[in-house]
Formats: structure tokens, C-alpha cells, sequence
């Protein structure tokens, strides 16, 4: 189990069918919980898929949720991507992921 000493880790998402791999990194809070960030896309991107109204943080990116450890937000980050990434990413699929 990672401790809250451990600083922060990433959670993984891959589907060999389409060849899409995508991550998001967890970092300890003061509140005994872990805080999940998404910084894959641009932030006009981010704010396609989530809604201007998301709590984005300009060096973290958007915070998609709060999990008590590693396995509840891994189990958190693949509902995620498979009901909402994937499917904006299948009807725009000129997606820029950043960096490229």
C-alpha cells in the first residue's frame, strides 16, 4: 500500500484495441485523502471534455477526484476514462495530447 509519505504515484489507463494509453498522478492532501490530477491535454482541451466550470490547477491540471488510496483511484481513473475520455476522444479524434 502507498503511505502518505510516499509523496505522489500515477494511475494508468491502457486499451490495446485502440492503442491508448493515458495516465494521471495522485498527491497526498492534508485531509488524509489523495487528490487525483489529469494534465494529458491542453487546458482548452480539459475544458472541452469537463466543462469550464473544473477545478483546474495550472501546474497539476484538472482535478478529477479525491480516493482514500492507490486501488480506489485506479478503480476511479478507469470508470473515468472509459465513460468519459474515450468516448470525446472517439468524436474528435484530433485530439492533441500535450507536448505533440
Amino acid at each position: 500500500m502507498i503511505e502518505e509519505g510516499y509523496g505522489h504515484w500515477h494511475v494508468d489507463y491502457y486499451n490495446e484495441e485502440l492503442d491508448f494509453y493515458t495516465t494521471a498522478a495522485g498527491f497526498y492532501n492534508d485531509r488524509g485523502t489523495w487528490e487525483v490530477f489529469f494534465d494529458e491535454y491542453e487546458t482548452e482541451d480539459l475544458y472541452k471534455i469537463l466543462g469550464s466550470n473544473c477545478n483546474l490547477d495550472k501546474d497539476l491540471g484538472v482535478l478529477l477526484f479525491t480516493a482514500i488510496d492507490y486501488n480506489d483511484a485506479q478503480e476511479k481513473f478507469l470508470r473515468w476514462v472509459e465513460a468519459v475520455l474515450i468516448p470525446y476522444i472517439k468524436v474528435n479524434p484530433n485530439l492533441k495530447i500535450k507536448g505533440t
